[in-house]
């Protein structure tokens, strides 16, 4: 792998960074070739030490929610909850639960007032809130931080949904006792409340709860970064990551990109997209994109009026794969976790020089929503054998 890393023009790992950048380890020296990034807002990410903490404005989240370091690039999304953590506001309803506060440490590793709760020996709801929005035919996601404090046994159960444990839209999740955020994201038409249900007869701190619409009419509900509420909804901008690389950096009519990356969700019919194009157009460009169905990953080419298409589909999108696309003209392949999974003989020249590395599908749109661990430019083709040790 470090030989095929010399060979590389453009080597990205989350390591680097400083205020509207992200820092390729390779180049080392002009043009280095970094990616700007643009995100005007207040956003959190988790830490290396598994705490929630604020990013600061334009500066690359590096976020550990799926155990390393990753570049996080998130589409914008509004956390529909109001008073995120002070479940003593009017706006929770309390049914068959009993809830106290003290001073204890919360998610962030900061001591502060934190609810417990337990169920009642009765029927209700448990602890349930509206959100500040009506969905238009979105699905719902709903998340809150969670552990368990006492009751017999190792975990408890605890109802987390978009509805009533009764009317089974949402999911019963054993809860141990060290803090976890549990979620539920309905598949369609989710509701416009996040429910959560204890088990009677076990005691549970909560802390950060957030409920999120999807983005397509009858599509899933998200689960994305936690976003702070108090009196309102409030809304976190997309990361925007662009302008990296340039023509000396990018082959100009063959090469190879690769990507180890988890999107956030599953997600048919929402593109997310990494891209080389030529001056921020669709019309020359390498694109990956996730999503166009069920865990399908797609292998496009756009290159003077030319288009090319190759496919695989994965087990799982949201955790993390090694994706290489290997591009010239006549010999174009897909690699996926250690495997060549798609071939196209079609012949392309490029009209345009590509110059530019971007977290999108090439020009400014269907952005990445998800984890970056790695990513590769060559500017020229690799054989089998190391296309395959590069993404085993």
């Amino acid at each position: 792998m470090a030989n095929l890393l010399e060979k590389a023009s453009i080597v990205l790992t989350p390591t680097g960074y400083s205020r509207d950048a992200i820092h390729n380890v390779k180049p080392s020296e002009s043009p280095f070739g970094d990616m700007t990034l643009i995100q005007n807002g207040t956003s959190t990410r988790v830490n290396e030490n598994g705490l929630v903490v604020d990013n600061t404005t334009d500066i690359p989240r590096i976020d550990y929610s799926k155990g390393s370091g990753a570049i996080l690039s998130e589409i914008g999304t509004t956390n529909q909850v109001r008073y995120s953590e002070d479940f003593s506001n009017v706006l929770w309803n309390k049914s068959a639960i009993n809830m106290t506060s003290s001073t204890k440490t919360n998610p962030r590793g900061v001591s502060q007032t934190v609810y417990n709760i337990t169920g009642a020996p009765a029927s209700g709801d448990g602890l349930f809130a509206t959100f500040a929005s009506t969905p238009s035919g979105q699905g719902t996601g709903v998340s809150i931080w969670i552990k368990r404090t006492s009751g017999v046994g190792s975990t408890g159960n605890v109802w987390i949904g978009s509805g009533t444990q009764s009317s089974g839209t949402g999911n019963l999740v054993a809860v141990g006792n060290e803090w976890q955020r549990i979620s539920y994201a309905a598949p369609q038409y989710g509701g416009a409340t996040i429910y959560i249900d204890p088990q009677y007869g076990h005691y549970f701190d909560i802390w950060g709860a957030q409920g999120e619409y999807g983005l397509m009419s009858g599509g899933k509900g998200k689960i994305t970064s936690y976003i702070p509420t108090t009196s309102g909804s409030v809304t976190r901008t997309r990361d925007n990551y662009f302008n990296g690389g340039d023509t000396s950096l990018i082959g100009a009519q063959e090469g190879v990109l690769f990507v180890e990356a988890a999107t956030l969700a599953n997600e048919p019919g929402m593109n997310k997209s990494i891209a080389l194009s030529a001056s921020n157009s669709a019309a020359n460009r390498v694109a990956l994109f996730f999503g166009y169905s069920s865990n399908q990953l797609t292998a496009f080419i756009s290159a003077g009026g030319v288009t090319a298409a190759i496919y695989a589909t994965t087990t799982d999108q949201t955790a993390f794969n090694k994706i290489a696309i290997k591009y010239k003209s006549g010999d174009i392949a897909l690699w996926v976790n250690g495997t060549e999974v798609s071939t196209s003989t079609t012949s392309f020249t490029f009209s345009a020089a590509l110059s530019e590395l971007a977290l999108d599908q090439g020009n400014g749109s269907q952005h990445m929503d998800g984890h970056v661990k790695q990513l590769v430019v060559y500017k020229e083709i690799l054989s089998d054998a190391e296309l395959a040790a590069l993404t085993s």
